[in-house]
Order: C-alpha cells, then sequence, then structure tokens
C-alpha cells in the first residue's frame, strides 16, 4: 500500500473438543486406518482402513476453531488451555483427544473445501464404554444440515474405532460442525474423503519458523501491535483505525477485520490495522496467508510489509513489500515492492494475479531470498523481481520486514466508496504462516 504510514460460528459440533484447523491436514498424529476408510453409511472398524485416498482432509479433534464445553475448566488440562477436556490418547500415533463429551457440546472448524459436487466419507476416530453416543454434522452454523452418525460401543474409553459415513455435499467453502446430540464417547479425529482443508503446503526445503493460527478468542498482543488512528495512512484514506472488536476480532478461527460505515473521530468510516513491528521480523523466506477478501468501490484490503528502518529511514528507503492488495471490484489482486533506488528517488515494481473469485479463500505468498522476490496465489507464481546485490538499489530488501494486515476504505489508489458498496464489509484470515530454509 503505497506511502501507508504506516462467520460463521459453526453452532453445531462436537462434544469437548475439536475439529483440527483445517489447514492442518498434515495431522499432526498418523493414525492407524485414520485416513477416511471407504465405506458406505455408518461401519466401524476396531483397526480402522489404510485405504489411500488421494484427497483426504485430516482434523486433530483438538485444533477445532471454535468450540462450547458445557462444564467449567479443562478437565484433562491438555495441549491447550481453553474450556475444552483435552487429554492424551492412547490411539495410534499418540497426541491428544477431546473427551468427558456432554449433550449439547459442539466443535467447530472452518474453511473446508469440497471441490465438487457429491458424496463425500465422514470418519470419526471414537472411542466409548458403552454404545449411545450420537454425532450430529452441519455446515456454515447449522443452516445446512447433514445427518447424524451413531457411535457403537468400542470396549473402553482408550479402545479406538473407526466410524464413518457417506454424505452428500454441493461443491463450496464450508465451516463445519460437529456437535454431540448424545454423549458417552471421546473423539480423537475426524477425516473427509476428497475434501481439502484449505491449506497450500510449502515447497520441499521450508520450515515453520512463526504463524499465528487465530485459533484463540481475542488477538495475540504478544504477537500483534493494533494501530489507533485517523492518519489516512499516508494515502488520503477515509477511515479511522480502532482496536474495538466491531473492527477487529478473532472468532471461529479467524482474524477478522471490518470496516464499517459510522461516523466515528471526525471520520465516516472505522476499520482496523494490525502489526508485527518490534515483535517479530524476517529478513527472506516464504510468508503466506490464506484470506477471503471483501469487494467493492473503495475497499482496499491489504497483506504485507515494511522494512524495520521504517521508523529511521523513512518511506520509501525502508522498503514495502505488497504480498497481496485488491481495490474495488477488479478480478486481480497485486503485489508490488516500493522503494527508493540508487538516484534517491521513489520506485516501484508490480504485476497483478490472474482473475480470482473473491467469494473464496485464497493463500496468497511471497518468497523472499538473497536475489528474487516472487508472488503466489494458490500455489501459481505471477510475479518475480530481481534483487540480487542490491541491483536497481534494491538494497533495502537486504534486512529485515514486519508483517501487516489492514482494510483500508477509499483513498488516492482506489476512490471513495459509493452507494453501491457494502458495508460493513470484512476480510477473513485463516492463518498467517513464515516459512525460513
Amino acid at each position: 500500500m503505497k506511502t501507508k504510514t504506516i462467520n460463521v460460528l459453526l453452532a453445531s459440533a462436537l462434544s469437548a473438543g475439536a475439529i483440527a484447523g483445517c489447514g492442518d491436514n498434515a495431522a499432526r498424529e498418523r493414525v492407524d486406518g485414520g485416513q477416511a476408510p471407504v465405506a458406505p453409511v455408518q461401519t466401524a472398524t476396531q483397526a480402522g482402513s489404510s485405504a489411500n485416498i488421494a484427497a483426504i482432509c485430516i482434523l486433530q479433534a483438538e485444533n477445532y476453531s471454535d468450540a462450547f464445553d458445557t462444564t467449567a475448566g479443562n478437565t484433562g488440562n491438555q495441549y491447550r488451555a481453553d474450556n475444552v477436556d483435552i487429554e492424551a490418547t492412547s490411539d495410534a500415533g499418540g497426541g491428544y483427544d477431546v473427551g468427558w463429551t456432554a449433550n449439547g457440546e459442539w466443535l467447530a472448524h472452518n474453511n473446508i473445501t469440497f471441490p465438487t459436487s457429491g458424496a463425500y466419507t465422514f470418519a470419526y476416530r471414537v472411542a466409548a464404554p458403552s454404545a449411545g453416543g450420537v454425532i450430529s454434522t452441519d455446515l456454515n452454523g447449522g443452516t445446512i444440515p447433514l445427518g447424524s452418525t451413531s457411535v457403537p460401543a468400542t470396549g473402553g474409553w482408550q479402545n479406538w474405532a473407526t466410524v464413518q459415513r457417506t454424505i452428500n455435499v454441493n461443491a463450496g467453502t464450508y465451516n463445519l460442525g460437529t456437535f454431540i446430540s448424545s454423549a458417552g464417547f471421546n473423539l480423537n479425529w475426524i477425516s473427509i474423503a476428497g475434501a481439502s482443508c484449505g491449506t497450500t503446503p510449502p515447497p520441499d526445503g521450508w520450515t515453520l519458523a512463526w504463524a499465528d493460527e487465530f485459533n484463540g478468542t481475542s488477538l495475540d498482543t504478544s504477537k500483534w501491535n493494533i494501530e489507533v488512528n485517523g492518519d489516512g495512512g499516508g494515502n488520503n484514506e477515509l477511515q479511522y483505525y480502532t482496536a474495538r472488536s466491531e473492527n477487529i476480532r478473532v472468532t471461529g478461527g479467524e482474524l477478522v477485520i471490518q470496516a464499517r460505515k459510522e461516523a466515528y473521530m471526525g471520520k465516516q468510516y472505522t476499520s482496523g490495522r494490525i502489526t508485527t513491528q518490534n515483535k517479530a521480523s524476517w529478513q527472506y523466506g516464504r510468508i503466506e496467508a490464506r484470506m477471503k477478501i471483501p469487494t467493492g468501490k473503495g475497499t482496499w484490503p491489504a497483506f504485507w510489509m515494511l522494512g524495520n528502518s521504517i521508523n529511521s529511514a523513512r518511506w520509501p528507503a525502508s522498503g514495502e513489500i505488497d504480498i497481496m492488495e485488491h481495490i474495488n471490484s477488479e478480478a486481480v489482486t497485486h503485489g508490488t515492492i516500493h522503494w527508493s533506488d540508487q538516484n534517491n528517488a521513489y520506485a516501484n515494481y508490480g504485476g497483478p494475479s490472474g482473475n480470482l473469485d473473491f467469494s473464496q479463500y485464497h493463500v496468497y505468498a511471497v518468497e523472499w531470498d538473497t536475489s528474487m522476490i516472487r508472488w503466489y496465489v494458490d500455489g501459481n507464481k505471477f510475479h518475480e523481481v530481481n534483487i540480487a546485490g542490491g541491483i536497481n538499489g534494491t538494497s533495502e530488501f537486504h534486512a529485515p520486514f514486519f508483517l501487516l494486515f489492514n482494510l483500508a476504505v477509499g483513498g488516492n489508489w482506489p476512490g471513495s466508496p459509493d452507494g453501491s458498496t457494502a458495508f460493513p464489509n470484512q476480510m477473513q484470515v485463516d492463518y498467517v504462516r513464515v516459512y525460513r530454509r
């Protein structure tokens, strides 16, 4: 962003526990048979099936995006500290399960993609000393019910079996709810054969260095700063950035930045902007975020980076890397760098992505090393720039940068909203991850 001076609650879900973070489809716990065995409606196997199905979304119960538990505290006191009972499991692969389930409890997991309309096999890894448990499944906060699956007696709380059923789902990306309509079992994981958990795996050779999966109930201020000002971002933007939950919140496993049309502190719009300045920064790496962004006249969502030297060197000498910017109702996003060249003159170089469907989530990324910065959407490269040896004065890009997310309203580039612009509008960030070699 030039010169920027810079949900669904899924009310249906499971018991105490957790559908793993969708995006976590490299299952942390390798399970025997945990690969969504293929079979028709409601069968159970003690060992599970090892059928090798190409596309399988595996959701670890304890990695839920949101949940409801009827009792206070975490009885198991394991893995995470929020109010869901999690315990170590003896199931193959180890790890944790969600236990002590009770009627009315639920888990939610966001952003599961069903690529085509048709039948999908949902499998649940369960343990129960006696029969009677029932899992009800739905999409998008109960608006699309998918029916129920019975949990049989497996012989004990840590005697594991795989229960599955085949369900027809229309193509699309949804939030999944798992609701305990009859309790008395533990849940280790859920798998969906043919679906995707929505993440684009990094290329071989990358190692995760830092991430925020936004799986809590509030923004992690050990990682993020919330900016509060009406400065206009250096671009004559129209919003006032606030720290209010109306503008910035973490819910349902996502960061939500919402722009609103309202009179506030002398401005007619409010929105949000967060940064990792002075908390986390990186020199080189793969930086990616999975998000869904708004469109409409005067909207300007951005995922970007600024050099740590912004306060001393000032912009543009600090350098700026725009990983994703989108304005108005364009069909593309933009990837751009801004810098001060060898003549101390402002310079920029950018390029557009291919056409995208902004009703869907996409993974926006850069890969940045000593020679190049390359831009990707959903793993497809659309732009690159040579920075080897600081060519053309690009020495700014051989120093640490920090991250920013914001949703601007109006400004020099998109212009002002008009009567066709829907408010409130929001950008939804499923995760942000930084990989290093």
